[in-house]
């Protein structure tokens, strides 16, 4: 028997079932209560995520078949980030985010970065549509780059000789 089924997608295409799916606050994936151990199957899942504006759902879109899935904080989690420095006009200084389950790396919009409960650090990714949160470990390298204005008793990401207050 398999570690796993590969979940099915409901056959309607106007309302709105749940998928059977889980995403736990480590970004682990569950299918009727059993982790998803098939990276390319939750790869591709990931790939497939978007948020239904009328309902502030995450779903799972693939064609005109569509569900819903639970989470517990966000769908997407920040495992890493990466700093490429300017190279000689060729592109600007950046912050790369390796997501889990994701083999790309995402460049980091710093102006979307919002502090939530217990101080945990967040911001969109996926052209500025997922909310993802950072991991402890990406959370300390990002960590490197964030200074404080005392003068008005903010936060702010240094990146590229500009300030970006962390809201």
């Amino acid at each position: 028997m398999p570690d796993e089924m590969e979940p099915q997608l409901p056959l309607s295409e106007g309302e709105l079932l749940p998928c059977g799916i889980v995403i736990d606050r480590e970004g682990d994936w569950y299918y009727q209560g059993s982790r998803m151990h098939r990276a390319d199957i939750v790869s591709h899942l990931c790939q497939h995520l978007d948020r239904d504006e009328s309902s502030g759902l995450y779903i799972i879109q693939m064609g005109k078949q569509r569900c819903y899935l639970e989470v517990e904080d966000t769908p997407l989690v920040i495992t890493g980030v990466l700093h490429t420095a300017e190279r000689e006009g060729d592109k600007p200084e950046q912050l790369l985010l390796a997501i889990k389950h994701l083999e790309t790396q995402e460049p980091l919009d710093p102006e979307s970065l919002w502090i939530g409960e217990q101080n945990v650090l967040y911001c969109r990714v996926i052209e500025g549509g997922i909310p993802a949160r950072f991991l402890r470990p990406a959370y300390y390298q990002l960590a490197e780059f964030i200074q404080e204005d005392k003068e008005q008793n903010r936060f702010y990401l240094s990146l590229g000789g500009k300030r970006f207050y962390i809201g």
